[in-house]
């Protein structure tokens, strides 16, 4: 880790800051950066990663020069901002940090605060044609939300972070309806009911148009790279802000199906459902909260496995308990463990956990151990499935390729 990264991550002391009030300070002492480029901004409870991709390598796939900005990353902080696909490197942000840090520590920016001007600095800079912005969480006043994009994206409405966005789904609904903003059209996903009341009633305030992208057709017989049945509703999200883009951009068919069935090449994108061959088969996925997990549970039951082992850890924050029901529907053995960050649950209670609700469990102390464990319970016919955080397949994923 270089010393600009360590300095980011020292900023987490001053925790998490919702409000624009630093953010707008920190810009503008950089001169505004967010305002030298055109965006697409996405937020949603579960899919905005994939969506913010899908939309990214489609604009790559016409010619574009692009930006992606997302989180949190897996492995390197350098995953969060890319152009074309590729990291930002580590010189970049050692020289950007240096620009940044005397405004930053004048104010104590947040990590997420510092992270974002500095993406939106380098983005200006390396004069991106337009930037895909995935929120960090939230909406309303989470530290993107400073632009003013071509287009709004809202992928799902789920309670996920309740302590911080509300208990109710209207309430976070509100929150995610933040993102919009006057006259700018906004795509929805698939969201009914309250969730999608809320969302309109923001965008008729706002003047500002709604397509529901689960109402649109993608083109004849594309193939979606990203496996699981939601990404279909992600891909019609991505194409349904792609159209809108059109008015901008020139960008034809071609370009949409290319960018569908080769996200990953394009933008760098992984452990959404991520499915790695040998023996035993492992998959990845971030799902990290109730309905990501039972989205998660309905792709892994169209595989039919005869043995499922599932390496989990989660954050203290996150609802669990329901994660674990929905885990508990396929009968897996689940090996409870624990990443290396302060807001993990404690593997022994998860573990008991597991046990207290006549889960057959089994538990690992580190990661390391998690996946020994795992693969000798897995065997070479089974599915080996590691969810439940980013942080967790981020750890993973090095040990699954004997990177120290």
């Amino acid at each position: 880790m270089t010393s600009a990264v360590k300095y980011l991550f020292s900023l987490e002391k001053f925790g998490m800051k919702f409000g624009l009030r630093n953010i707008q300070m920190l810009l503008h002492n950089l001169g505004d950066p967010q305002k030298k480029i055109r965006t697409v901004h996405v937020a949603g409870t579960n899919g905005k990663g994939s969506t913010s991709s899908m939309v990214a390598a489609i604009l790559t796939a016409a010619g574009y020069n692009v930006g992606l900005y997302t989180s949190p990353h897996l492995v390197r902080f350098n995953e969060r901002i890319r152009i074309n696909g590729t990291m930002i490197s580590d010189a970049d942000i050692s020289r950007y940090i240096r620009k940044i840090k005397h405004h930053a520590n004048t104010i104590n920016a947040t990590f997420f605060e510092t992270t974002t001007a500095l993406a939106f600095q380098y983005f200006a800079d390396r004069k991106v044609d337009i930037a895909v912005i995935e929120t960090g969480l939230g909406g309303r006043l989470d530290s993107t939300n400073v632009l003013h994009p071509l287009v709004s994206v809202i992928t799902s409405i789920g309670k996920d972070h309740t302590e911080l966005l509300g208990k109710t789904v209207r309430s976070i609904a509100f929150e995610k309806a933040g993102i919009i903003k006057r006259k700018v059209p906004v795509v929805i996903g698939s969201i009914k009911g309250q969730a999608k009341t809320v969302i309109l009633d923001v965008a008729k305030q706002k003047r500002s148009i709604v397509i529901d992208s689960s109402k649109i057709m993608l083109p004849h017989n594309i193939k979606i790279e990203l496996q699981g049945n939601h990404q279909t509703g992600n891909a019609r999200a991505a194409v349904s802000a792609i159209n809108i883009v059109c008015r901008h951009f020139l960008i034809g068919d071609q370009a949409i199906r290319e960018g569908l069935e080769n996200t990953t090449k394009l933008t760098g994108l992984s452990g959404r459902f991520e499915l790695r061959k040998g023996k035993p088969e492992i998959l990845l996925d971030v799902a990290h909260n109730p309905d990501g997990i039972k989205t998660l549970i309905s792709g892994i039951q169209r595989l039919h496995y005869s043995k499922l082992v599932i390496i989990f850890g989660v954050m203290k924050d996150k609802d669990y308990r329901k994660m674990l029901v929905q885990f508990k529907k396929i009968k897996p053995i689940i090996i409870a463990t624990q990443p290396k960050i302060d807001r993990a649950l404690a593997s022994e209670q998860l573990y008991s956990v597991c046990k207290e609700m006549d889960i057959r469990c089994f538990h690992a102390v580190n990661t390391r151990k998690a996946l020994d464990l795992a693969k000798a319970k897995t065997g070479k016919s089974g599915l080996l499935i590691i969810a439940g955080s980013h942080f967790l397949v981020g750890e993973i994923i090095p040990l699954l390729e004997k990177k120290p």
